[in-house]
């Protein structure tokens, strides 16, 4: 892809409780003349689904092909970015397990991003904004941040700094 291929910025977030997870998504071009903002409940969804969801939600949004800036708090999701993707399609998302062939978790909404792949070249970095000092609060039963504050706060941060770097290095990419 071209250096001239649009920049965005990608920030995910998902929580979950007793009956389902809520997942949301903040895309923003860097250049910041577009920004779009979901969120959904999905009952019977809970954890890494749900973020994942929010993920797949989040690139099938983008209106072109583009490179994009994944933050996530997810570690199941950096990791399945950078490293899972890339052996997992290429084995039809299963994986060989006590020596059968299992599904890989979730391939349903990994085969999407995959797919997403094809028009997009995905980048992800970690981002915790502000989920520790949630759980703290939570913990103490004080009032929590949204899921949009967590987000918008690492995607600030982020802006910023790719404003004072002005150049994106690839974090991880598939040969």
């Amino acid at each position: 892809m071209r250096e001239s291929t649009p920049l965005y910025l990608l920030a995910t977030g998902s929580r979950s409780d007793i009956e389902g997870g809520r997942w949301q998504f903040v895309l923003r071009k860097a250049d910041r003349q577009f920004e779009i903002a979901e969120t959904d409940f999905e009952p019977n969804h809970f954890g890494d689904r749900v973020a994942l969801l929010a993920l797949v939600r989040g690139l099938e949004a983008i209106p072109e092909p583009s490179r994009v800036l994944l933050l996530t708090p997810s570690r199941y999701i950096l990791n399945g970015v950078r490293y899972g993707l890339c052996n997992w399609e290429g084995q039809g998302f299963e994986l060989e397990r006590l020596g059968r062939r299992v599904a890989v978790r979730n391939h349903d909404l990994w085969a999407r991003v995959a797919q997403a792949r094809q028009f997009h070249r995905i980048t992800a970095k970690y981002s915790e904004s502000g989920l520790r000092e949630t759980f703290r609060q939570e913990q103490q039963g004080l009032s929590v941040p949204s899921i949009a504050d967590d987000i918008r706060e690492a995607l600030n941060e982020t802006q910023r700094e790719l404003e004072t770097i002005n150049s994106l290095e690839p974090l991880a990419a598939c040969a």
